[in-house]
């Protein structure tokens, strides 16, 4: 593995640098490290025309139709329509550029995990600063950004967390393949990020978290031999029974007081938070209502690809939705490419089901785009990354 500095510098200082920036989206300027980001792509021409792929050309289509349709009501103003048109193909070729002849999986785990924990900077700071100034017990849930004090809802703050939810799974997954110094730092980060989401009451981050274990158990199952997951299961019944014998949870604990009341709150859960009415009543305007529908009907969709039609009509809509098919064949081929790179298909996996969970239930390209971002930087990687393996696979002895 290249050392992480002689990573970085291979990345490029500046490139890493605006990257961090874009992610952390300090003072709500991130959008500034975008546009120069979007500078560097595009002006490297003879790159470019290395780099443009199936992905890159759907990923393309869908930005501009959505970007044409936003044009017609520039709610976010008009900087939006250029960050819709160029951002997700930018930022999927910048992730190409993360791969190089001589970088391993182990490399880019770390890249992933550095910006995925850099990602929640923002919702630390936030809640952090709540909780030294009111502690648990507050009235509501809305958050005042660090950065800009604007009141943020609960939801949108917890998303930051996303990245964090699957350090369990990671650490479940690893096998001993993490530095002490490295598991001890990420429990650190998850142990912070849980008391955030506790003040944040949110259902949605303990449902990650849960997903993430549930991903690593299956996957290191799968990539075990007969006695190995024989040795694993006893050890996790064993924590499973300590777990339930010793340990207990008050919900009306004061460190629940926000989320205590939510989880006992059966039918606003049955419902997703109301979510599931809003999805059949777009599902509905699919065909009634091809070429979109107001916010002030029932408000948004709460589901990405639905809220994209809502915005951008069902063209949008099936774009998107064929762009997610292809998304999840490259992950399926990056997954194939080496079977013994446990760690690092471990994080593939939890890290694309965390994404794909939280874009269900939100208006990413409202409210988190720079997780849709995230999203797309991560398939520019996993692309380079199988075409370059496969290539060296084929390649013939000299």
């Amino acid at each position: 593995m290249i050392k992480a500095y002689n990573y970085v510098k291979q990345i490029g200082l500046l490139t890493f640098l605006l990257l961090a920036i874009y992610f952390v989206n300090p003072f709500n300027k991130g959008f500034l490290a975008g546009y120069l980001i979007l500078a560097i792509v595009f002006v490297n021409t003879k790159a470019l025309r290395k780099e443009i792929d199936s992905t890159f050309i759907l990923l393309s289509i869908f930005s501009l139709v959505y970007a044409a349709f936003y044009f017609f009501n520039l709610e976010q103003g008009v900087q939006w329509l250029f960050i819709y048109a160029l951002f997700p193909q930018a930022f999927y070729l910048m992730g190409k550029r993360m791969v190089f002849d001589n970088s391993t999986p182990k490399n880019h785990f770390y890249l992933f995990f550095t910006l995925g924990t850099l990602y929640s900077i923002t919702g630390l700071l936030s809640v952090g600063f709540n909780l030294l100034e009111g502690g648990f017990v507050q009235l509501g849930r809305t958050i005042a950004n660090f950065w800009t004090g604007k009141e943020t809802l609960a939801t949108a703050m917890g998303a930051f967390f996303i990245f964090n939810m699957s350090i369990p799974g990671l650490l479940i997954a690893s096998k001993r393949k993490l530095p002490l110094w490295f598991k001890l730092a990420a429990l650190g980060i998850f142990f912070l990020s849980m008391l955030c989401v506790f003040r944040l009451g949110s259902r949605t981050q303990l449902v990650l978290v849960l997903l993430g274990i549930l991903v690593a158990i299956a996957y290191r199952i799968k990539s075990q031999n007969v006695v190995t997951n024989f040795k694993f299961i006893l050890v996790m019944v064993a924590i499973v029974t300590i777990g339930i014998n010793y340990l207990s949870v008050d919900l009306d604990a004061e460190y629940l007081s926000s989320l205590g009341e939510r989880l006992q709150d059966s039918e606003n859960a049955a419902s997703a938070g109301g979510r599931t009415m809003r999805w059949e009543k777009s599902l509905v305007n699919l065909y009634k209502k091809p070429l979109g529908w107001s916010v002030d009907e029932f408000g948004y969709s709460h589901n990405m690809w639905f809220d994209a039609a809502r915005n951008g009509t069902t063209i949008s809509f099936i774009l998107l939705v064929i762009f997610t098919i292809k998304s999840i064949s490259n992950i399926r081929r990056a997954l194939r490419v080496n079977k013994n790179e446990i760690l690092f298909n471990s994080l593939i996996l939890i890290y694309n089901v965390v994404i794909f969970s939280q874009l269900f239930v939100e208006p990413a390209l409202e409210s988190l785009f720079i997780l849709f971002i995230f999203y797309c930087f991560i398939q520019g990687v996993l692309n380079e990354y199988s075409d370059r393996s496969i290539e060296k696979q084929i390649q013939p002895d000299l």
